[in-house]
């Protein structure tokens, strides 16, 4: 990270925690904590206005209870953990074995020249903690277990071998109930993020829009029965979407609250897959809103994942090519990090050739 970019956001981050400083007073650790407990799954509507807008009230009451495991923490790894602490998850609990070196204030921005030295995890719990004491951070060090992992709702690896992350991701996978799993590492300027949330995950919003509605107009007593909208606004129904009535006069049976299909989508009616030539004659009134079943969604564990990637998230494309060679590319430095590891010398990676040739052994 330039040095530029980094004052920028330590000054973002400055800034949070006094904002957070002056609307909490002088709240200590053991507040924030007695705060946590009491909060239960109840949202404050003004505090989290935004974020409920954004994710709804179903998403915002299964964030406040969930347990999230952060697992490296350069510079990949503190911005994740921000995002959750700010976020408002019900604790944020970080790992790493590493200590804190002087390249890692280039990225990690919660670092300072006096943390040089310290764990990195241990060095980043109290800002963390500061800016939002209604979520529990804490550090945990050492080696990693299954055990561990059991702990939590969801799990987040920056920097894991692929043998270990694989071997993590089985152990979330079968895990009852599953253990959302998230493996993300940055290379460069190209970056890559796994996911398994388990062999069955139901999607309660697909698309994170407003459900589409219309006014009605009219409704023929005929199956399938025509239903006309107003024409102020286009209908953005589209075939095979679902669709309940609410407040129709006259043609009481629809307003039941079940949903039913439509087809034939035009801008501004429809046919509706209902027999209504048996109701009540449509008389005036009525709305009619898009409803959305949850989707089921089977995720792949790590190691299938590696050689049967399926459809790729294409962000170009003019580029078609890019997203099968990128997921090759983040698997070759896997092999040399491993041999590396193993390798009894203190060696760094510019004498790799050097190892490779065999010259270590002469």
């Amino acid at each position: 990270m330039l040095p530029r970019k980094r004052e920028i956001v330590a000054g973002e981050v400055e800034d949070l925690q006094k904002k957070t400083r002056a609307g909490e007073g002088e709240a200590t650790r053991e507040e924030g904590d007695a705060a946590m407990a009491g909060r239960g799954n109840e949202i404050d509507e003004d505090l989290h206005s935004r974020q409920l807008a954004v994710y709804g009230r179903e998403t915002m009451k299964r964030l406040f209870g969930s347990n999230v495991l952060v697992s490296g923490l350069q510079g990949l790894g503190a911005e994740i953990a921000k995002n959750l602490v700010l976020a408002g998850v019900k604790s944020v609990t970080l790992h790493d074995d590493g200590n804190v070196e002087l390249w890692d204030l280039s990225s990690n921005f919660f670092l300072s020249e006096n943390d040089v030295g310290q764990n990195r995890a241990q060095a980043c719990v109290q800002k963390l903690q500061e800016l939002n004491n209604a979520v529990l951070v804490s550090a945990l060090t050492g080696d990693l277990t299954k055990e561990h992992l059991s702990k939590f709702q969801a799990v987040v690896f920056t920097d894991i071998s692929l043998d270990k992350a694989i071997e993590f991701d089985d152990y979330c996978h079968s895990h009852q109930p599953p253990i959302a799993f998230i493996k993300s590492e940055v290379r460069g300027l190209f970056g890559s993020v796994f996911c398994d949330f388990g062999p069955e995950f139901t999607v309660l919003d697909v698309d994170g829009e407003e459900p589409h509605t219309g006014i009605v107009a009219s409704i023929s007593n005929d199956n399938p029965a025509l239903v006309s909208c107003v024409d102020d606004e286009r209908l953005e129904f589209q075939d095979g979407d679902l669709v309940v009535f609410s407040e129709v006069h006259g043609m009481t049976e629809l307003n039941d609250g079940k949903p039913r299909k439509v087809k034939n989508a035009r801008p501004y009616s429809f046919f509706l897959e209902e027999d209504t030539s048996s109701f009540g004659a449509y008389v005036r009134g009525g709305i009619v809103t898009q409803v959305k079943p949850p989707k089921v969604i089977k995720f792949k564990p790590l190691k299938e994942a590696m050689s049967e990637p399926g459809e790729f998230l294409m962000s170009d494309f003019s580029k078609f090519e890019r997203p099968p060679l990128l997921h090759l590319a983040f698997q070759a430095p896997a092999p040399f990090c491993q041999w590396f590891q193993g390798c009894s010398e203190s060696y760094g990676c510019d004498v790799w050739w050097y190892c490779r040739s065999g010259a270590k052994e002469q």
